[in-house]
């Protein structure tokens, strides 16, 4: 790696990490953002979100390392991994050992990332997701973690319920299975997310921050999505300060930007600038 690669933290520079401090509510990274760069050095990578700002990240791929080592670089770097996401598939096979890396980690919530769907999620697939999540809920509240499934704005087909995230809220028990709000999927599904918030408070304890570019053709498919849509917070589609303003109002316990553009390492700072302008 070059600049990234060559990442020194040092004292002076974590005592001049502002952002945290600042910002309207405390703000958090998913580390997906910087996979690019954490596939070549995970070290220097965690030490950058660090020296961002950060101390507290969203993780779910260990890039290489087993979830003792991951832990043991988090801790160097003072990061607090609060969220781990993990596969339907691993959590139906295995949810012990999702457990397991997730307390290693020391994780709070365990986030579904998808369930099983085609092009369009269906009623049938809801019936589903909603058995199979209330479980995972049920297994994973005996090992003291949460559960949440991650929106991707393929939950927005009608349905009896009104929306099929509406059969979801409902069919899904609330002490077991909740929700990981994405605004720039909520938006892109043509969803307002202030809406959403305060028609399930409470539903929502986790959020992706980021946003999308202007002219994004909307409503399609998220496959379909360029990574280039992820744009800096505060230049694109969703009204950041409304959805930070709803989400404190409604009980969301931790926030992640997530940038998936491949310059996200630069857009980073950008979108910390425009967070600690955001008053609530």
């Amino acid at each position: 790696m070059s600049a990234i690669g060559e990442t020194r933290v040092l004292p002076e520079e974590l005592a001049s990490a502002r952002a945290q401090r600042s910002m309207a509510v405390p703000m958090g990274l998913e580390i997906y953002s910087l996979r690019g760069e954490a596939e070549k050095d995970l070290p220097a990578t965690l030490a950058l979100i660090r020296k961002l700002g950060f101390t507290e990240v969203e993780g779910g791929d260990f890039y290489g390392h087993s979830a003792a080592e991951f832990r043991k670089i988090l801790d160097s770097n003072g990061l607090n991994l609060t969220s781990m996401m993990a596969a339907y598939d691993r959590l139906s096979r295995d949810i012990n050992a999702v457990a397991g890396d997730a307390h290693t980690l020391g994780a709070d919530y365990v986030v579904c990332s998808t369930v099983p769907h085609k092009k369009k999620l269906t009623a049938e697939d809801c019936d589903r997701a909603i058995e199979s999540l209330n479980r995972f809920g049920q297994n994973l509240a005996k090992a003291g973690l949460r559960c949440c499934y991650h929106i991707h704005g393929i939950e927005f087909g009608k349905s009896a319920d009104g929306t099929l995230f509406d059969t979801l809220a409902k069919g899904t028990n609330p002490n077991f299975a909740n929700f990981e709000m994405d605004i720039f999927w909520i938006v892109f599904a043509y969803q307002d997310p202030v809406k959403l918030l305060h028609q399930y408070p409470g539903r929502f304890p986790l959020m992706h921050i980021k946003d999308i570019r202007k002219g994004t053709v909307l409503g399609g498919s998220p496959g379909d999505v360029l990574e280039e849509a992820s744009v800096p917070l505060g230049t694109g589609l969703v009204n950041i300060p409304a959805a930070l303003r709803a989400a404190r109002e409604t009980g969301v316990r931790h926030y992640y930007i997530e940038d998936e553009a491949v310059d996200a390492a630069q857009q980073l700072s950008e979108s910390l600038r425009y967070l600690e302008s955001v008053r609530l």
